[in-house]
């Protein structure tokens, strides 16, 4: 009885990541343009993990976001993550949310979730060197910068965002 248990237990393993190979591959990216590339099948990996009613949610948060209506945004993802709270993604988009309607605590709190859950989430990273720049703390925006550029070493404006975030720690002029 014990040898079964073990078997349905492994069968109902966790399924194989599908960026992880993806996030093997960004680290080594020889172009930005192919990090790019990259990026986006990541995130499109991610997403593809949520229901359909969590893509509805989604797409409604975004469109609000997009109106400057944050205040629905975090109603929309608020029900989405009632729904499917395992999504990092998820959390990192209510923390977008939640900064752009003015509740930075609420915003770094829900970063901690995402990254909790998905800790190579470079958007997540991102988010969090922008918001914590945003509030002066150059030295938690650095850190995050450095641990993005860990993941995705071609991102977007990556060299020059790590040297401005050093030079402001240095207390030299940007």
């Amino acid at each position: 009885m014990k040898r079964l248990a073990v078997v349905i237990l492994l069968g109902a393993a966790a399924p194989p990541d599908p960026a992880a190979s993806l996030l093997d591959q960004l680290r080594t990216a020889p172009t930005a343009q192919q990090a790019e590339a990259l990026e986006q099948k990541i995130i499109a990996a991610w997403r593809a993990r949520i229901t359909p009613s969590v893509a509805l949610l989604e797409d409604r948060a975004v469109q609000s976001l997009q109106k400057h209506d944050a205040a629905t945004a975090v109603g929309d993802l608020d029900a989405a993550l009632d729904l499917q709270p395992d999504q990092a993604e998820l959390w990192r988009l209510h923390a977008e949310a939640r900064f752009s309607g003015g509740d930075e605590t609420g915003a770094f709190a829900d970063l901690a979730q995402a990254l909790a859950r998905e800790p190579r989430c470079f958007p997540a990273l991102a988010d969090l060197s922008h918001f914590a720049e945003a509030r002066h703390d150059y030295a938690r925006a650095l850190a995050a910068w450095q641990r993005l550029l860990e993941l995705d070493p071609r991102v977007r404006q990556g060299e020059a965002r790590l040297a401005a975030l050093q030079r402001r720690i240095s207390g030299q002029p940007l």
